[in-house]
């Protein structure tokens, strides 16, 4: 018995974690350089680079879900 696993709305997340990432990479990071906020901008670039991790992260287990155990 197979059990469906696709999810519709998985890869709007993963867009919009890839895009947040980027927005926030591009625009906190750069506002905060500006204003000489050492710690703000460290923070901002650690959560811009984990929000485009973990969207290639659920990009990556939705195809090997959909490629290896769904089939």
């Amino acid at each position: 018995m197979s059990v469906p696993l696709h999810l519709g709305y998985i890869y709007y997340v993963v867009f919009l974690s890839i895009a947040a990432g980027i927005a926030v990479l591009r625009i906190d990071v750069a506002n905060y350089e500006s204003a000489i906020m050492p710690r703000e901008r460290r923070a901002a670039k650690i959560l811009g680079w984990l929000n485009i991790g973990l969207g290639v992260l659920i990009l990556l287990l939705q195809w090997l879900i959909h490629s290896f155990i769904h089939t």
